[in-house]
């Protein structure tokens, strides 16, 4: 138990700081494409990643076993998490990370035409349930509604299927090298998507999503460059966090308690842009949450390797 308890400490420190990272993506969002803000991000995570490995593992061991999966999945990543970052320049970061957290259920459902696993009903009625409070969230039949907010639930599924592609593919990387080229994806991915998009008038942007991809590059200041370049410092370190968690607990065990995250961003929220969420988010992030934690444990019982054996929110 002791060990558990220190594994939850330390993934809740990771996710503190994933928490951080998110709260300057958003604040920022209004200033510079997400775009830059990706590669600025993602450089940053390579340098230290690649310290981390020097010292750990030595740089040989990037030598990949299979580079075209893992071409995908740097490309599903940072499709996956370009449309959450986009979104959070509209909605909630509360919202948002709700929303992401759907990823569970996708993985499951990709697992059967993908991995051939068997899923229970139990399981499915648990994925049905946290659909239910992916509804509440949303309320799609009031004028709250946006489309915007279906980007999370878009991160999500592409951030599902890199977890099951890896299951697929069998790939071994040790988690650091993983995450190197994901951020390796981000960092030459983003500056491409800004040339694809540097002719677009911003001004044309009907949304502050829109904006967001629109906006043309410019060089950030002194202290803007500084919370910019914190985004791939937070990124690099809770990783780090985070694969030490899973080193020291049991992954099934140890993966329910990855909704912290919503704890951080809620109160984070609110100490930054005084948000509180209403009763009905409230009560549809617990269903979705509550949910979520059941078809971990539930999978856990039906003898399958768990869906969050490499983490549910790794970035």
């Amino acid at each position: 138990m002791g060990a558990l308890l220190q594994a939850v400490a330390i993934m809740a420190g990771g996710k503190l700081l994933f928490a951080i990272q998110d709260v300057i993506i958003k604040e920022m969002s209004g200033t510079y494409p997400i775009h830059e803000i990706m590669t600025i991000r993602g450089l940053v995570a390579v340098l230290l990643l690649l310290i981390l490995i020097h010292f750990s593992i030595r740089l040989p061991s990037l030598r990949l076993h299979h580079p075209g999966y893992h071409v995908l999945r740097g490309l599903l990543m940072f499709v996956a998490f370009m449309a959450c970052y986009t979104g959070l320049a509209e909605i909630s970061l509360t919202m948002a990370t709700a929303l992401f957290f759907t990823a569970p259920f996708f993985i499951t459902l990709l697992s059967i035409p993908l991995l051939g696993e068997r899923v229970g009903l139990r399981r499915f009625l648990g994925i049905i349930i946290g659909f239910i409070g992916v509804l509440v969230v949303l309320r799609p039949d009031t004028e709250q509604f946006s489309l915007v907010a279906l980007l999370p639930i878009m991160a999500a599924f592409f951030y599902a299927f890199c977890q099951v592609l890896v299951r697929y593919a069998r790939m071994t990387a040790p988690a650091s090298i993983m995450s190197l080229y994901a951020s390796l994806a981000f960092a030459l991915l983003a500056p491409i998507t800004g040339w694809v998009l540097s002719g677009a008038d911003p001004l044309q942007a009907a949304t502050p999503s829109e904006k967001t991809m629109l906006l043309p590059w410019a060089m950030p200041g002194a202290f803007d460059m500084m919370l910019l370049t914190f985004t791939g410092l937070t990124s690099a370190l809770g990783f780090m966090f985070m694969s030490h968690a899973y080193k020291n607990a049991q992954a099934s065990r140890l993966a329910p308690f990855e909704y912290v995250m919503i704890i951080w961003v809620t109160v984070l929220s609110y100490l930054v842009w005084t948000e509180i969420p209403d009763l009905a988010t409230m009560t549809g992030i617990a269903i979705i949450v509550l949910s979520g934690i059941y078809v971990l444990r539930r999978e856990e019982k039906s003898g399958e390797k768990p869906i969050a054996y490499t983490g549910l929110t790794r970035r």
